[in-house]
């Protein structure tokens, strides 16, 4: 926790915020629920729920968002260290790689067993480099059995990964070259307004199936990212308290513009001009708007996400992302065989996601705390110069 409700004070990399996991939580279950429960149809709830299930693609723009701002939290505080580059690719290098390149493996070993089909646009992924063929379809099929398609395993959601991985790449070069707070502030701002530009140019040029290169790439994307790094760097000066209550307008106003325009899209609405230009600059900021909310302990947003069952979700988002969608035709062979038993598109539909989500969250469990925990605990092998002087850490296994 970082301060009481009435001041807000400046924060640091080592700074505590339990109720951020609750963010990520919601950022997961957004994004699961865009890639099940379809197909809700025939009542005003059932339509209302698809509606909202459609959008919830944008929860990987919160995730960019809180990404932006703790991976910009952390270059700015430990700009000067010793070993800036190193410690900072080190550590990043124990979160992000073993559970991907496990289930990389992993899937490779199963290829003889399962005979997938692989194409080198695939492997691509092995390098964070497969966002930029978005037309390409990234099912791995058995070749022997095309027909059998619970037997497919789909990596396509990896693209956001990549968009990530190519801003730490970045990024870190621009802090150090920069420094200066408000240089950086500016810097990243117009980089956000270059984006959106963009984003313009790019649906004015190709007005069909624009959204093929405006979703998955780094450059039409940074603005969620760059947004959530100027929250960051705007909570570290001398306003910090001001700036963080005037996150609740900004999260506020960017949402009253951006569900009308969400709403009278048909479907997820990524194929509109409208939401991947304005649509998605006005997602950025709700999300970083959020994000600031829930920075204040003891306000009822921050009780909100501080709840237990949202910090266990969160704490296990990133492997639950991963694992979420590899064995989607799985579950939707189940959908088929619940439904031909029950009889009932409810009752199915409820059983496939409440069985998915479960089944997600436990492998991830497992996946953290028997795996990915051993390379984290590494960390104290590469501690910034700050965290040895002051014995305070900014990471904690439990």
């Amino acid at each position: 926790m970082t301060s009481n409700v009435r001041n807000f004070q400046p924060i640091n990399f080592k700074t505590r915020f339990p109720a951020l996991d609750g963010i990520r939580a919601l950022a997961v279950t957004m994004v699961f629920f865009a890639h099940y429960g379809g197909g809700a149809h025939g009542g005003i709830v059932l339509q209302l729920l698809n509606q909202l299930r459609s959008r919830g693609w944008t929860g990987v723009d919160l995730f960019f968002a809180l990404s932006g701002f703790l991976i910009t939290g952390i270059l700015f505080d430990t700009r000067s260290d010793s070993h800036y580059f190193k410690r900072f690719f080190a550590r990043r290098s124990m979160r992000i790689f073993p559970v991907f390149y496990l289930v990389c493996a992993v899937l490779l070993l199963l290829t003889p067993v399962f005979h997938y089909q692989w194409h080198w646009l695939q492997l691509t992924f092995l390098v964070y480099f497969g966002n930029f063929f978005g037309n390409y379809n990234f099912d791995l099929y058995n070749i022997v059995s095309p027909t059998v398609r619970s037997a497919s395993v789909s990596i396509a959601h990896f693209w956001s990964l990549c968009v990530e991985e190519q801003f730490y790449l970045l990024w870190p070069i621009a802090v150090w070259l920069v420094r200066d707070r408000i240089r950086l502030i500016w810097i990243a701002s117009i980089f956000s307004g270059i984006a959106l530009l963009l984003r313009i140019w790019w649906c004015i040029v190709h007005p069909i199936s624009p959204e093929t290169w405006i979703v998955r790439t780094l450059p039409f994307r940074m603005d969620a990212l760059l947004l959530g790094g100027i929250l960051a760097l705007v909570l570290r000066g001398p306003n910090s308290d001001r700036w963080q209550r005037s996150c609740k307008w900004i999260f506020l106003g960017s949402l009253a513009i951006l569900v009308p325009i969400l709403l009278r899209q048909q479907g997820p609405g990524l194929d509109s001009p409208l939401v991947l230009t304005l649509g998605f600059t006005l997602i950025a900021f709700a999300s970083v708007g959020l994000i600031g909310v829930t920075l204040r302990s003891g306000s009822p947003v921050f009780r909100l996400f501080h709840l237990w069952p949202l910090r266990v979700i969160g704490k296990y988002s990133y492997g639950f992302y991963i694992f979420h969608m590899l064995y989607q035709w799985v579950w939707i062979q189940f959908l088929v065989f619940a439904y031909n038993k029950t009889h009932s598109r409810a009752i199915s539909g409820v059983l496939e996601l409440a069985g998915a989500y479960i089944f997600t969250f436990l492998l991830a469990k497992l996946s953290y705390d028997l795996f990915e925990v051993r390379f984290l605990r590494w960390k104290v092998n590469f501690e910034y110069d700050s965290e040895v002087t002051e014995h305070k850490h900014a990471f904690i296994t439990n």
